[in-house]
This record gives C-alpha cells, structure tokens and sequence, in this order.
C-alpha cells in the first residue's frame, strides 16, 4: 500500500474560529498532500454551511485553489455542502467532486407536527450545478483511492451496537428519497479520509462520523491491516449524548492507542474536555487539539 510522504490540514471552516476568520455550523478542510513520489496535491473536504464563511475565510488565509484537483463530500447534509461549486469556481474548474452515491438525494427532518425541513445539500450545489462549473462527479459505495495514498472508507460497516445516528426528539423523525421512495435515514453515505503517513502512521480525517468514530476506526483498521491508528482529526457526533455514550466511546478509543486528537464540529466541549481529560491519564504523550 502507497504511503503519504507528508500532509497538512489548514480549517477553512469549523463550529469554533480563530482570529479574523468566521465560524458556523458547519466543516471545511483543505489537505494538501505530498504522495510517496514527491508529488503536491490538494483535496477539499466537505465544503461548510454558508458561502459568506468559506470564501472570506479562503480570502484571509489566503489560499491559492487554483491547482485543486479534489473535493471530497463526506454526507450529503447541508453544513458540509454549501460551497461546492463556489469553490470549483475558485479553482477553475477541473475539479473532481468525490461521494457516496446517497449524498445528493433530498432529505428532511419531520417535526412533531409533520411539518419537512430539508436537510440535504442547499439549492444551487447540485449535481447539475457541479457539473456546468467544471466538475466531474465521482461516486462510490466502495473505498476509493482518489490519490496515491490517500482513500475514503466506502460506506462504513456498522459493527457496534451502541454507535447509533443520533436521534431526533420524541416523535420527529429524518427521512431520504431513494428510488423516489421515503425512507427513515440512516445516513449511509457518511464517509471519511484516510491515509498512511511515512514514518507516523496511520491519519483519519473524519466530518460527522455519523456512522460512528469507532465504527470509522474499526473500517480505516481494516483496510489498511492497521494495527493502531496514529491521529484522527475531524467530528465525531459526540455532542448531546449521554454519559454512558460517551465513556463507552473513550474505552474504545483507547484500544486504537491514538497520538494525536483533534476533535471538532459537532463534538462538543462537554466531549471535547473529556476526551482532554482521560487522554492525559491514558497517555500525557498524546496529543489533544481541540482548536
């Protein structure tokens, strides 16, 4: 298996900001990535919440996309897919737009009173919008290698019983046309990045893990033949679940004896400390980032 020589995260969107950047409910990564042949290349990851956000945020970093080659679409809800075409502008277009085939289907949450709210990728981002902007739709149920060395996981087996979508208050429910058919929403197409970094080891980049982070792990693990996993850096969907949840979720993160953790978006800071906490009494060499 290729590994990755080198690679940098830079956050162009997140729940949390740092100086003269805006922040939102929403998550947007640039990676760029040396390949195990000294090559340069630069992926997108999911692509926010709002326009305003990403692109002032694109501006005051002052990042250059006009060699971007990828933007990878974890799931198709709205806060990870608001500036895709916006961004494949920015580039010039050329740009491969990589997802599971579920990401571009309409979804909606279902209040107590019936009343549908969308929650699928915003109007205007759509596969025909993607596609007159200069992007070529790429989509897979299977793990993908979309560069040398750095995969996506394919659609996450969901092996443990406790990892659950969260689920919305008594009596609201999500839904997702497939086939022009309703159904209850699982979020199946819930994806993340993973690669092997020479001399480190294994990276995960996660967006909402919905399909659970352990779940993520156990999937990244196998595919690779891991036997640890070096760094995780992304959502993990811990915000709003109980303490049992969340202790059960730290034991098994334990096993995959993690170096580096970089929670953010939809973990939330009850989560965050304590992922904080019992890394520090796990390992004080472990490194927790929660900015």
């Amino acid at each position: 298996m290729k590994k990755i020589g080198s690679f940098k995260v830079t956050t162009l969107a997140d729940n949390l900001v740092g100086t003269d950047t805006l922040g939102e409910w929403g998550l947007c990564f640039l990676l760029e990535v040396e390949d195990a042949e000294g090559k340069s290349h630069k992926v997108v990851s999911d692509t926010g919440m709002t326009k305003e956000a990403i692109l002032h945020n694109i501006k005051r970093l002052k990042l250059d996309l006009s060699d971007l080659e990828f933007i990878f679409l974890s799931h198709g809800h709205l806060d990870h897919t608001a500036t895709t075409v916006e961004i494949i502008k920015l580039a010039g277009g050329g740009v491969k737009v990589v997802s599971h085939p579920y990401v571009f289907l309409q979804r909606f949450h279902i209040d107590k009173k019936g009343k549908r709210t969308a929650l699928g990728v915003p109007e205007g981002e759509g596969e025909a919008e993607i596609e007159s902007a200069g992007g070529e739709i790429l989509q897979s149920k299977e793990p993908l290698e979309i560069l040398p060395g750095l995969w996506t996981t394919g659609q996450v087996p969901r092996k443990m019983d406790f990892e659950v979508p969260l689920p919305p208050s008594p009596r609201e429910r999500l839904e997702i046309v497939v086939e022009g058919e309703p159904i209850p929403d699982q979020i199946l197409d819930d994806q993340a990045l993973w690669m092997d970094v020479a001399n480190v080891g294994p990276m995960v980049i996660t967006a909402c893990a919905h399909s659970g982070v352990i779940n993520t792990l156990l999937q990244v693990e196998h595919l690779g033949g891991f036997k640890a996993i070096h760094g995780l850096t992304g959502g993990t969907y811990l915000v709003g679940r109980s303490e049992e949840y969340l202790q059960r979720t730290i034991e098994e993160l334990r096993k995959f004896n993690i170096r580096l953790l970089a929670p953010c978006h939809c973990t939330g800071f009850k989560a965050m400390s304590r992922l904080y906490q019992a890394s520090q009494k796990a390992s004080p060499s472990t490194t927790v980032d929660a900015s």
